[in-house]
């Protein structure tokens, strides 16, 4: 792969990563999702499914980072599972309730994301 198509690639993960860091914060910190999760999920699935969110959404956005910041793996972590927790401590503040064991999920997310792309990454390509 070109140099050039790897700083393309690099970019947009920069750009996607910062976007979708945007986008599930404003998520976390506002009161609608609870009611929307509450009119789309039955009330049996939706803890799962709100772990799922946090687990899913902290695996993309380490693998983005990851991507678009190589060789800050360390930083990376550390950076988001400090954002699950700064979000966790404001979300009563905002109508909603934080606690502990989303930061957990999150955690559990970004390790996820480092072990996908450790144990994919280490591959060979296809010939």
């Amino acid at each position: 792969m070109s140099a050039s198509r790897l700083a393309r690639i690099a970019f947009f993960c920069r750009w996607a990563f910062w976007s979708l860091l945007l986008a599930i914060s404003v998520a976390l910190l506002r009161p609608e999702p609870i009611a929307v999760r509450d009119e789309l999920v039955p009330e049996e699935g939706r803890f799962h499914a709100a772990k799922a969110f946090h687990v899913l959404g902290y695996a993309l956005l380490t693998i983005l980072a990851a991507t678009g910041y190589p060789h800050r793996g360390v930083l990376i972590g550390l950076i988001l599972v400090a954002h699950g927790a700064l979000v966790e401590i404001i979300q009563p503040h905002v109508g909603r309730n934080g606690t502990v064991i989303d930061v957990a999920f999150d955690a559990a997310g970004v390790a996820l994301a480092f072990w996908l792309i450790r144990t994919l990454g280490s591959k060979p390509p296809a010939t």
